[in-house]
């Protein structure tokens, strides 16, 4: 069909007519054969649509969903905003924030929040056993060690394998380490003001205290609130 379109589109030239006129006429009378107007035109019609069709196709604009989609999924994206987190306010460096009330701890570059988990803080109603409020810094980074004391509630003996103090006072010091001996679903869930809680340290889960540790330095800023 390609091959018969161009020779009609040879034929639209009127050089290649006047060519094709003559070539007829020098042939002998007996094998002269006329090309009849009626195929000429047929066929250029014919050729001409044809190529109209295929430059319309392959120059088609996209069809109307498409633009939608596309439009779509930049308002979708558009929308996205960061979670509201305690690290919106920070204006420091590294900061670990520890919400006594909420039992969570979140850990901040600057207003990006880098991580958070639930903990376990001291026992409220225990002026030696309570999580102390205020502004502190991480002052020491030990592993694989044994924590011991004693009070009012009993004495202990508990291996850990981070530890990072941040607070010693009259009662003792107090720090984040982790707390292998308690279940899972005891992190965020432990009452303060219950019997339950700690010695006033911030009892972490075991993978958080490992990424706490690898991520703070000595000096990071903890801001403890009630």
């Amino acid at each position: 069909m390609h091959r018969i379109c161009d020779i009609f589109a040879n034929i639209k030239s009127r050089t290649y007519a006047r060519g094709m006129y003559s070539h007829y006429q020098a042939r002998p009378k007996h094998t002269r054969k006329k090309l009849p107007l009626r195929y000429l035109i047929i066929g250029i019609l014919v050729c001409g649509g044809i190529s109209l069709s295929w430059h319309t196709k392959t120059h088609a604009k996209p069809t109307k969903p498409l633009r939608n989609t596309i439009k779509s999924s930049r308002l979708e994206a558009n929308t996205v905003q960061p979670a509201n987190t305690p690290c919106a306010s920070n204006t420091a460096g590294k900061l670990i924030i520890v919400s006594i009330s909420a039992r969570h701890l979140w850990a901040c570059t600057g207003t990006a929040q880098q991580y958070s988990s639930a903990v376990v803080t001291g026992q409220e109603n225990l002026a030696a056993d309570l999580t102390p409020t205020g502004t502190y810094q991480i002052y020491g980074k030990q592993t694989n060690l044994s924590l011991k004391g004693s009070d009012r509630t009993g004495s202990w003996n508990d291996y850990v394998y981070y530890w990072m103090p941040f607070l010693h006072n009259q009662y003792g010091t107090y720090g984040f380490h982790d707390a292998t001996w308690r279940n899972a679903n005891d992190f965020g869930n432990i009452d303060p003001y219950s019997s339950q809680g700690s010695h006033g340290c911030i009892e972490l889960p075991l993978a958080t205290a490992k990424w706490i540790y690898s991520w703070a330095e000595n000096g990071t800023t903890v801001n403890i609130v009630s």
